[in-house]
């Protein structure tokens, strides 16, 4: 038998220059690392689950729906077109019932302003001026009326309400077209 091959030392490098400490710990290592930095950007950008105010909103949706259904019961329907030379909103509106004399008309936009993303509601009351035709003065609302004139603003959602019914859409570039609410079925 051969036994220079059994008296040989055998030559050990130091626990931390084996190559196959880098392939059992480097993975699980660079698993903790990954998910420590998704936690940080996920606790950093965490939207609010619940909203503030989650109980009245729970609760006005059965009256949200109520209101839809007597919009489709009284066939309304609204044309909103916008008269920047008069700095108004003209509204023409139908309906199998007698119109009211002030409709409530609640514009809502987003827009980026310093990185963060914040939602602006403005509320006009709609005035009837003839059969079926209302009017709200944009000139109530002076930032309204220049993010409109500058062409800041690229899309509104509409909600006409009363205490009976509401119409609700989405208005694109209200610069250049008109909108058309009907009833959601």
């Amino acid at each position: 038998m051969n036994t220079g091959i059994l008296t040989q030392p055998i030559k050990k490098d130091l626990w931390y220059k084996e190559p196959w400490l880098l392939l059992v710990v480097g993975g699980p290592l660079l698993v903790v690392c990954a998910s420590l930095f998704t936690g940080f950007i996920a606790y950093r950008g965490a939207d609010q689950v619940v909203a503030k105010d989650y109980y009245r909103q729970g609760l006005m949706i059965n009256t949200n729906l109520q209101r839809d259904a007597k919009a489709r019961e009284l066939a309304l329907h609204a044309g909103l077109q916008l008269d920047m030379a008069n700095k108004k909103i003209v509204m023409q509106m139908s309906s199998k019932q007698v119109l009211p004399d002030i409709v409530q008309v609640s514009l809502a936009s987003s827009g980026a302003t310093n990185g963060s993303v914040e939602e602006v509601v403005r509320r006009l009351p709609f005035k009837l001026v003839s059969a079926g035709k209302y009017e709200a003065d944009l000139s109530q609302d002076k930032k309204l009326e220049s993010a409109i004139n500058t062409g800041e603003l690229h899309i509104l959602h509409v909600k006409l309400e009363t205490t009976d019914w509401r119409l609700t859409g989405d208005w694109l570039n209200p610069l250049q077209r008109n909108l058309d609410l009907s009833p959601s079925h």
